[in-house]
């Protein structure tokens, strides 16, 4: 049979290395992070008049004045031209911890990590010695069934946020510094979730008569791609052909992928130079 030539053999080096590649190249994009949040910077047009945003849907306990509204204030706005207001301004005599939320519920890859994050701003008509005393909170959580169920939620993450003065820069001096907002970071696991509730609540614990307004923007959970095995790939073992899972970030997968086309280089390599003798 004719050798193939010192050229040939150089195109199939030249070949191998582009498949190797392209390999790594999807090994890497299958696990590409996605953000299964929508309009979570809240910028879609308000459609109704019900105060929530669109994708978004409302929760209260009841007994208390409770009110969402598209906040539209420059200085209450994280980015873009909108955020979500909600707010408590009187609360049933004797009632204590009124709750106002919004919520989403998305669909999620099972087993995986979800990295959230949002922005948000407290602020209350307290006077400002009397502020930051643990009258109001807000707190995030998640409803693993996905109905969108408040019970269901079983814990709270408390937002370690500073009190501030609801009229920000129009306050008056010198009570008049511009709102800001906080950054707020946390993880879900999804577990055996294929679809989860995230609720965001404000919390105003007694029935006193100073309102508070709960500020939020710019939410996003980033995590892989609904539908997808998630954190999970398969790989053969060497020799015997077994599969196993295994939790592999996309830096994994990535140097993965360069150490593929590494030892396929280098064997290709190691071909021609023996063809060559």
């Amino acid at each position: 049979m004719r050798s193939l030539s010192k050229r040939s053999y150089g195109g199939l080096l030249i070949i191998l290395a582009v498949v190797l590649v392209m390999a790594a190249v999807g090994l890497a994009s299958a696990a590409e992070p996605v953000n299964v949040i929508v309009n979570g910077d809240f910028e879609l047009p308000w459609e109704d008049n019900s105060g929530v945003a669109p994708h978004w849907s409302p929760y209260t306990n009841g007994h208390a004045h409770v009110g969402w509204y598209e906040e539209t204030w420059p200085e209450a706005v994280h980015s873009g031209e909108r955020a979500q207001l909600m707010e408590i301004f009187e609360v049933d005599p004797g009632q204590q911890s009124r709750v106002i939320a919004i919520y989403q519920t998305v669909d999620v890859a099972p087993n995986s990590t979800y990295d959230l994050k949002f922005y948000a701003i407290m602020r209350s008509m307290v006077q400002p010695g009397d502020r930051n005393k643990g009258e109001f909170e807000m707190h995030w959580g998640v409803d693993y069934s996905g109905q969108g169920d408040y019970e269901n939620v079983q814990t709270w993450h408390l937002i370690p946020l500073e009190e501030q003065n609801r009229l920000g820069s129009t306050g008056e001096y010198p009570d008049d510094k511009p709102l800001f907002y906080e950054e707020v970071t946390g993880t879900i696991d999804t577990g055996n979730s294929s679809r989860i509730t995230l609720f965001i609540r404000g919390l105003k614990k007694f029935a006193t008569p100073p309102e508070v307004n709960f500020d939020v923007d710019d939410v996003t959970l980033v995590g892989p791609p609904p539908g997808s095995s998630g954190d999970m790939v398969e790989a053969a073992m060497p020799d015997t052909g077994a599969v196993f899972l295994g939790r592999v970030s996309t830096g994994t997968a990535v140097m993965g992928g360069i150490v593929l086309v590494v030892i396929g280089l280098a064997a290709a390599s190691a071909v021609v130079r023996l063809r060559a003798r």
